[in-house]
């Protein structure tokens, strides 16, 4: 007691200790009801991404492939290709086997090289690089005579001769000397490096080779071989070593342009010592005359 008041305090039940406001009881059914939602979306949503992952990484790559492309080599049979690689409408992203395919393919005598790509979950692509011709051969089997494309790795292409010339002019090769010939066979070493210089020719300076017609391998009795080169549109023909240079072929075509003014009876004209010499037709020109 203190001045005449008496100092007292109400009492306010609605917030004893052990009585939560309506207020507050009701912020925390509105939390409750938000967690719940909440937890329910997050469980969907691992659901969903669960069934994508399980599709994705286990069901999709099992499946067959949906989209296979070859590419590199144009109007090249695609069957042919996919039958050689081992892909078949069943084939999928988990069973091709690259290096294989690769390995497969490059058994077939048109290409060069192959690659064999996966992407994933279920598609494949194979890039293919021809074999690119470096003449034209003439081949004996049977008694008869037939023409055979020829890279410049020395593989016979194929039998006939068609494609694979890219709209060049190549030379036309004789005298070669071959037991059997088949599609994909390996030509004897010792024509490595003709056809190999051939190949460059025909990518480097492709009008050097449309100034020959023919070109013919004279095997010598104990080892090696020299050349005839026919030149188009000349009636004299050239005898040159085994090395069919681009330098050798300029000086044989100019050299040509100037005996050619000087007398029109030089039946052959002999590159193979480094120094020409050539021999005259004497029918055309008489001794004396």
């Amino acid at each position: 007691m203190s001045n005449g008041y008496v100092i007292g305090s109400i009492y306010r039940p609605e917030f004893d200790g052990n009585i939560v406001p309506d207020f507050v009881q009701h912020k925390e059914r509105k939390t409750d009801a938000a967690d719940k939602s909440l937890k329910r979306i997050l469980t969907l949503v691992l659901v969903v991404l669960g069934v994508e992952l399980i599709w994705l990484f286990g069901v999709s790559p099992c499946m067959p492939l949906s989209d296979i492309t070859v590419s590199g080599i144009p109007g090249i049979d695609e069957s042919a290709v996919l039958a050689l690689a081992g892909i078949g409408r069943h084939s999928s992203y988990m069973t091709v086997n690259e290096s294989a395919a690769e390995q497969a393919l490059l058994a077939m005598p048109a290409i060069r090289s192959a690659h064999v790509v996966k992407h994933f979950p279920n598609k494949a692509e194979i890039r293919l690089e021809s074999r690119r011709a470096a003449a034209i051969v003439l081949l004996e089997r049977g008694g008869e005579v037939f023409p055979a494309l020829i890279g410049g790795d020395g593989i016979l292409i194929n039998m006939g001769g068609e494609g694979l010339t890219n709209g060049k002019t190549l030379p036309v090769i004789s005298g070669l000397m071959l037991e059997r010939v088949y599609p994909g066979m390996k030509l004897p070493r010792i024509y490595n490096s003709l056809f190999a210089q051939l190949e460059t020719l025909a990518q480097k300076t492709p009008e050097l080779m449309a100034a020959i017609s023919e070109i013919r391998i004279n095997h010598k009795n104990y080892d090696g071989y020299d050349l005839t080169l026919f030149p188009a549109h000349r009636r004299v023909r050239v005898k040159l070593s085994d090395n069919i240079s681009e330098e050798t072929i300029r000086y044989m075509l100019l050299m040509l342009d100037v005996l050619s003014t000087k007398s029109e009876s030089i039946r052959e004209i002999d590159f193979r010592t480094g120094t020409a010499s050539y021999v005259i037709d004497l029918f055309k020109n008489p001794v004396g005359s």
